[in-house]
Formats: C-alpha cells, structure tokens, sequence
C-alpha cells in the first residue's frame, strides 16, 4: 500500500496535506472494501480484503513541499503513528545538501543524512510501534526556496484464512481525499 499526500506549501503543519493515496502491492489480492465507504476527516478506516498470499505489503507515503528560510528547511509532525513491526520508515528531502530527523517517544533519536544530487534519504526497519513527535530539518540545496519531504511508513499485514485487515486513523492525515488500489483495483475516497 502507498499512501501519498500532495500538499499546499506550509509551515510546520501536516493538516494541510492534500490527496492521500494507498497502494497495495500484491498481485495476489482479489478483492477489498473500504469502511466506512465515506469516512469523515478523524475517523478511523478500516481496508479489509481476501488474498491467497500469507501476507500484504502496506506502506504508507505523503509528500510535503516546506519552505526554505535562511537556507534552512524544517518540519514537525507531533503525534505521528507508527505501525506495528515488522516495518519500514523512510525519509526522503529533494532540494536539499541534508537531512536530519529526529524522532521522540520518551527520548529523541537523529538520524542524518548528506544529499547527493540534491536527495537526501533515511530509511530504518523494525521502528517500535508507537506515536512519535518527528522533526525533520537541514540546510537546502543553494538558490532553493522550498524542499519537497516524503515519509513513508511500510508494514506487512498476515493475511489469515485468505483476509487481511488494517485499521488506521485519518486524524494525523488531515487530506482532502485518499485512493485505496488493491491489486489495480483503485478507489478515490473524500474525507468530509
């Protein structure tokens, strides 16, 4: 699954992510449904499918475009959740010479991260479940006046006596709309 948010230019804010996406890779996935069919913004929706693999990839991504101030980039995203394990984080800066990220359960952790062609790029498996207050910053590439963040978050989903489902909330993804693809069946959702 790829979650993708394509949003307007803000400061330090995730509510203004725009369309939200998801994705799920598997060729095996034959059918799913999404409830409920027109969830309201904070509410938690549940992807609930067949399948005859052992399990689903899910992953989800939400793009940022951040500006760029005294040749500095900076973003917080409090109160954001992270799957259970086995998962996959990845942080991605475009525009950049860097990228650090901080992340806070009871203490921070930073990863850093030097550009090469301008991409920067973390990645770490196996992150604790949980709710973190992520901060993401450095300097961009020279003359930039904004830098484009991309944060994904995998995980895989057991799928038992041939269903899965995942359950995740919509209050840390303020977007107008999302679309749910399950083996290139692809549904365009509003959050009202």
């Amino acid at each position: 699954m790829i979650i993708r948010f394509c949003n307007r230019p803000s400061e330090r804010h995730i509510k203004d992510y725009q369309p939200f996406f998801i994705t799920m890779n598997n060729p095996e996935n034959r059918d799913f449904e999404i409830i409920p069919p027109e969830p309201r913004a904070g509410d938690n929706v549940t992807i609930r499918g067949t399948s005859s693999a052992e399990s689903v990839d899910i992953a989800m991504t939400f793009t940022r475009t951040v500006p760029v101030k005294g040749g500095k980039y900076k973003c917080r995203m409090p109160d954001t959740e992270v799957p259970e394990r086995p998962n996959r984080l990845t942080v991605i800066a475009e525009n950049v010479k860097n990228l650090k990220v901080r992340v806070k359960i009871l203490l921070w952790m930073t990863r850093r991260a030097r550009a090469s062609e301008g991409v920067a790029e973390i990645r770490e498996s196996d992150v604790p479940s949980g709710k973190y207050d992520i901060r993401i910053e450095g300097n961009a590439a020279e003359g930039q006046s904004q830098v484009n963040l991309t944060v994904a978050a995998s995980r895989t989903i057991k799928v038992e006596n041939g269903r899965f489902e995942e359950t995740f909330p919509t209050k840390t993804i303020p977007a107008d709309e999302f679309e749910v693809t399950v083996a290139e069946q692809t549904e365009t959702i509003k959050l009202h």
